[in-house]
């Protein structure tokens, strides 16, 4: 790797949630707990909800970013973080577990790029 040359992890996840009966705070809670538990510093966030339902959010970081996307008609979250800081899968897979919530994870994907 040329070390003048950034390491960028690249983290997707699409997730299958069960027994939800709220989606209103699903993105926004999803978030909090990727951002604290992997340490990131939001520079800038916004979100679109859409109707009748699913809610887009996006965060720019001081790292790279993160969007998170909800569809509760299908039960599913679509989780996409880029990063220059050293995150590794099995903290990224912490990160997104939501502790309260019965999911599966439908598919992770993780690319390094330098």
């Amino acid at each position: 790797m040329n070390q003048s040359t950034p390491l960028i992890n690249h983290f997707v996840a699409l997730i299958r949630l069960e027994g939800v009966e709220v989606w209103e705070n699903v993105a926004s809670d999803l978030a909090a707990s990727i951002i604290q538990k992997l340490k990131l510093t939001v520079i800038k966030s916004d979100s679109h909800q859409f109707s009748p339902q699913g809610e887009t959010r996006v965060y720019l970081l001081s790292q790279s970013h993160l969007a998170i996307h909800t569809w509760p008609e299908d039960g599913v979250v679509h989780v996409d973080l880029v990063s220059c800081s050293n995150i590794n899968e099995p903290d990224f897979m912490l990160a997104i577990k939501a502790e309260d919530i019965s999911h599966k994870f439908i598919e992770v994907k993780t690319q390094k790029v330098s």
